[in-house]
């Protein structure tokens, strides 16, 4: 273990004060602290004050607005030039240059079976759609029944 003092300072010891010094130095740190109180609520009020904000720092924000804009507008521009690029007869040959590359490479994955659980998935969904289809036609072929007053003596078909 470490001896010594610790970075602890040992003042001498003084006599008993008076309580007119001991409420003056109360009063001195109460003004500080009222003055430290007021200074941090000026410095909050200036910080959430967005126009004063704006005032202050003009020029940075436009800057920041209008990097931001410059960054939209170019990638949209971006992708425009792209899309006509890609929409080109040469672009459209290079593709399809690609693809039957891909196809000479791997020619297993070019017409593949559907796996057991694709048919299941599509049959159910045939299935399905026949019923709906069969109930919606049944629906619309029966006919209408006419409304007719309360008291009439007339059987219903």
């Amino acid at each position: 273990m470490a001896e010594g003092s610790g970075g602890v300072s040992v003042t001498p010891a003084r006599g008993p004060r008076a309580p007119r010094e001991i409420e003056g130095a109360i009063r001195r740190r109460r003004g500080e602290l009222g003055a430290l109180a007021a200074e941090l609520n000026r410095r909050r009020r200036e910080l959430t004050n967005p126009k004063l904000l704006m005032r202050r720092h003009a020029l940075g924000v436009t800057v920041a607005l209008l990097s931001v804009g410059a960054v939209a507008a170019g990638s949209i521009a971006y992708r425009a030039w792209r899309a006509r690029r890609e929409r080109t007869l040469l672009a459209r040959g290079g593709r399809l240059r690609e693809a039957l590359g891909r196809m000479i490479d791997r020619p297993e994955r070019v017409a593949v079976e559907p796996t057991a659980t694709q048919r299941i998935i599509g049959s159910a969904g045939s299935a399905a759609a026949a019923v709906l289809i069969k109930a919606a036609l049944e629906r619309l072929s029966r006919p209408r029944q006419e409304a007719r007053p309360r008291g009439d003596p007339r059987p219903s078909r």
